[in-house]
């Protein structure tokens, strides 16, 4: 039976290829193009391209027995350059001269067929439990770029709504940043400048990845509702409201100024690059957000590598089977930081440039920072200063502090033993630095609003429905429970298949973190009676229940971005529960987490109606 599937699937490439020839033949060229039997010289070139294939895939039908090596190579370039030319030739053009439209329609049989014979190629290799090089996966890597560039670089040059700044350079950042990671890695070299080589490769990944998506979705400049580089022009000035503010929405008006009604920690970060005579302007908020976004992965994979392998205290070294897999860390800390990084709204958010997402991705790094300080067993002031800069973006986040306790006392000591002295010289240190960035925050209300306890929230310049919600009910309230079950666990998008308008249709509230990222089951495989999973779920629980009680969903949004304020913990528990080596079904629900997060990004930029 193993047999014939084999057999079975190295069948279908000749097949495949033997049918694309017919189907390009029948379609004629124009008149003024035709060469030979009505074909032109373009379309002469596909049937060869289609019978070069087809005799290759008979070939290796024939020596299917020996499982060539070299196949991986040669199906993973056909996959690439299929998928990539399909797949940009859906981008809207108007243009003419952009030959990938014109490309994929000529071509469409052909470029199947490559794309077909290379997955079912791929699959009988993979089954026949045939394994690639080390260097395969830089090979795709590079391969996909370099096509990818080659691509982009053309509908840059003549799609006039396309504005591609500084592609060339983002791309060979990636081939350059992925061979370094990839030779350092498999050298005999010190375990910190691979860790340092694989941070660097995932932080250019992060940046180039969403910057990109962004320009390709019309979102290169800084946009409406930005207000951070305003934010901090005004205090260079000595002032702490907007004078002259782009625009209202969202923001809180009090004694007829206008004020940025979220704590202001994103907006002091940009105090060294406002000060100019182009003040704001000299900000490009979109940019702003790519690069924490970049950074975001970087920390990221850096807290599950050292989570794994730090010398002072590895929190994972042991799976729950007893086996040791320090040496899969790398490959779990991958798959887990693609998972995060771009199978959650982290990857929409990276791309808006607007202010309340701006805070959210800030929350993500100084969380991430401050749980890196716990595991490298840093001083806990370090931690709660971290966790304190994050509460200056979004004060909601307090509950991460659980997860922090929980880092240290797995580190000390076995459950349910601990030391008490240590332990509460440990929290005391760790919370003021958390309690005096509360005082911050109080202060900073006071000097605005002049009330220690107004946030601004209340009296905002938002959606009508939003204002009326929280004015009747508070902030926080059990009427608001209802609403944020639904969204939160059981949303679900419309599909619309009638081709009137682009198929994916959720509604702009959000839907489930489950069908989102449905990999956040693997967290639920880290439920173990130990220090750090009872820290880290307690803080996954309190978060959660602030946030059921919260008075919106999140307003507009792609998935449930709010999940992005317990990322560190659910990092973690994800990582924890993977086990020691990453399933086929692990790297399946992170390719259709990544798949539906780009799909989700074209919606909200192009295809809602």
């Amino acid at each position: 039976m193993k047999r014939l599937f084999h057999d079975i699937l190295y069948a279908i490439p000749p097949l495949v290829s033997f049918l694309s020839i017919p189907a390009v033949f029948l379609v004629r060229s124009e008149e003024k193009n035709s060469l030979i039997f009505g074909l032109s010289l373009f379309r002469i070139g596909l049937i060869g391209a289609a019978l070069v294939l087809t005799v290759f895939s008979v070939m290796m039908f024939l020596s299917r027995r020996k499982n060539h090596p070299f196949l991986y190579y040669c199906s993973g370039f056909l996959v690439i350059i299929s998928a990539e030319i399909l797949l940009f030739s859906r981008f809207p053009s108007d243009n003419t001269r952009n030959l990938i439209p014109l490309i994929a329609d000529r071509a469409k049989p052909l470029l199947w067929a490559m794309l077909i014979s290379g997955i079912t190629w791929l699959l009988a290799l993979s089954f026949s439990g045939k394994k690639p090089s080390r260097a395969y996966n830089l090979f795709l890597f590079i391969t996909a770029v370099l096509v990818y560039w080659v691509i982009s670089s053309h509908i840059d040059r003549y799609a006039w709504q396309i504005d591609l700044k500084g592609n060339t350079l983002m791309c060979l950042s990636l081939i350059l940043s992925a061979a370094l990671w990839f030779f350092i890695f498999h050298s005999e070299i010190d375990r910190a400048v691979k860790t340092a080589a694989g941070c660097l490769f995932f932080a250019v990944l992060g940046y180039c990845v969403t910057r990109s998506i962004g320009m390709w979705m019309g979102r290169g400049e800084t946009p409406p509702k930005a207000y951070w580089n305003e934010l901090a022009e005004s205090i260079v000035h000595g002032r702490l409201y907007l004078e002259h503010p782009s625009g209202t929405h969202d923001l809180t008006l009090y004694n007829g100024k206008w004020y940025v009604p979220n704590p202001p920690l994103p907006g002091i970060l940009l105090l060294p690059f406002v000060q100019s005579e182009r003040g704001a302007a000299a900000v490009n908020m979109t940019v702003y957000s790519a690069v924490a976004a970049g950074i975001n992965a970087g920390l990221l994979y850096l807290m599950l590598i050292l989570a794994f392998t730090h010398e002072g205290g590895p929190l994972f070294s042991v799976a729950a089977d007893g086996s040791t897999y320090p040496g899969n860390s790398a490959s779990i800390a991958a798959w887990v930081c693609i998972l995060f990084i771009f199978g959650t709204d982290h990857l929409w958010l990276g791309t808006t440039g607007q202010m309340w997402f701006i805070s959210q991705l800030l929350v993500v790094t100084f969380t991430l920072l401050a749980c890196i300080c716990v595991i490298c067993r840093f001083s806990p002031v370090f931690a709660g200063i971290a966790l304190g800069f994050g509460m200056l973006c979004r004060p909601n986040i307090f509950p991460i502090w659980l997860c922090l306790l929980g880092l240290y006392l797995h580190q000390e000591r076995e459950f349910p033993r601990l030391y008490w002295q240590k332990t509460f010289f440990w929290c005391l240190k760790s919370g003021l630095p958390v309690v005096f960035s509360v005082g911050l925050s109080l202060l900073y209300n006071k000097v605005r609003f002049d009330d220690w306890m107004d946030f601004g929230y209340v009296t905002i310049n938002g959606a009508d429905w939003i204002m009326q919600a929280v004015q009747q009910y508070g902030m926080f309230h059990p009427h608001f429970l209802k609403t944020n079950v639904e969204v939160m666990l059981f949303g679900l998008p419309e599909l619309d298949f009638s081709g009137e308008r682009f198929f994916f249709q959720p509604h702009v509230a959000g839907y489930s973190i489950f069908l989102m990222t449905p990999a956040l089951i693997y967290a639920f495989r880290a439920l173990r009676k130990n220090w750090f999973s009872i820290g880290a779920w307690s803080s996954v629980i309190v978060s959660v229940v602030l946030l059921l009680l919260y008075h919106n969903t999140g307003a507009e949004q792609i998935g449930y971005r709010y999940l992005l304020d317990i990322t560190a913990p659910l990092v973690l528990l994800t990582a924890d529960g993977v086990g020691k080596k990453v399933s086929w079904l692990f790297k399946g629900m992170t390719i259709f987490s990544v798949i539906l997060s780009f799909v989700g990004i074209y919606w909200w930029y192009m295809g809602r109606v």
